[in-house]
């Protein structure tokens, strides 16, 4: 005999898949909101060593706390410390580059620059001889390029070319940190290992600042509204957001969702900066974004997603 209670009813798949897009979507989002505050911090004075050191600072201490609270964590060998501790340090080199271009040209075009990785990642899994080139990959590439240009459009006509290099590195920097990430985070929680590359690059950026005579606690005090969004709403909301709801929908589904990173900027840098793409710029997006798309749909859902 039962005691008259109903059994639980287990939430449907349909619904799972529902939130994990809603998540993924508002990391998405979220994470479109950076290179505003990055403007913010800048039109306030603070340089970009300071205001790095500070986002992985504390994002790297809250993530170490969280860590703390929910018990043991699985015990990493020294090379793979090592290997989190480089990851850092692309992640310094991919992180600067972008918020330092972000402030020389349209902080739209810099995310749809960086938004150049996945096919960057193709092309290196092509060469090392782990990925054969289909049909689907080569109209990616030429739309991914095709879309750069008319994205970029002529540097000479106002354009900072030396945003532009950094938007275009940004993008190499990434890709360099996506292919480590995929073979070290292997069996590694997802938050273990962002706490260890968030604490790293925390760390070198301070002492970048540091030793380049570029620490501004006084300025970045004047700037805690700007810092304030670029920890919560940028790095703690966004990240274990994704997460999550790759766990519900699958890294290829989650990469393509992703996509509204750089769709954010563009509506975030209309509505706070007044920065507007034209026609052939917006078609050029279209073109990159599609070839996520393209690529996304042959990842495996056990292929990572690397945070921003």
């Amino acid at each position: 005999m039962t005691d008259g209670a109903a059994p639980p009813v287990p939430p449907s798949p349909a619904r799972g898949r529902g939130v994990g897009l809603l998540l993924v979507a508002a990391s998405g989002l979220c994470f479109g909101m950076l290179p505003i505050f990055n403007r913010q911090a800048a039109a306030l004075g603070l340089g970009v060593p300071t205001f790095l050191a500070v986002r992985f600072l504390v994002a790297g201490a809250a993530l170490w706390a969280w860590l703390a609270l929910r018990g043991p964590r699985p015990r990493l060998r020294g090379g793979q410390v090592a290997g989190f501790a480089g990851m850092g340090l692309l992640y310094v080199v991919e992180s600067g580059l972008y918020f330092a271009s972000s402030r020389r040209i349209p902080v739209a075009l810099t995310a749809l620059l960086l938004y150049l990785y996945p096919v960057l990642v193709a092309l290196w899994e092509w060469m090392a001889g782990r990925h054969r080139l289909a049909g689907r990959d080569r109209v990616a590439l030429v739309a991914s390029l095709l879309g750069t240009a008319l994205a970029v459009g002529s540097p000479g006509r106002g354009t900072d070319a030396l945003g532009l290099a950094m938007g275009l590195a940004t993008a190499f920097g990434y890709t360099a940190y996506m292919l480590l990430g995929a073979r070290l985070q292997k069996g590694v929680p997802a938050l273990v290992a962002s706490a260890w590359i968030m604490g790293t690059a925390g760390l070198l950026y301070l002492a970048l600042a540091l030793a380049t005579h570029r620490w501004e606690p006084a300025l970045a005090l004047k700037a805690w509204r700007p810092l304030l969004g670029l920890a919560v709403v940028g790095t703690l909301l966004p990240i274990p957001m994704l997460l999550a709801g790759m766990a519900r929908i699958g890294a290829a589904r989650a990469s393509v969702v992703s996509t509204l990173e750089p769709l954010g900027a563009c509506l975030f840098g209309a509505l706070f900066l007044g920065e507007l793409l034209g026609p052939w710029q917006w078609l050029g997006a279209a073109l990159i974004l599609g070839a996520v798309v393209l690529l996304s749909a042959e990842r495996t859902p056990e292929e990572p997603l690397a945070e921003r």
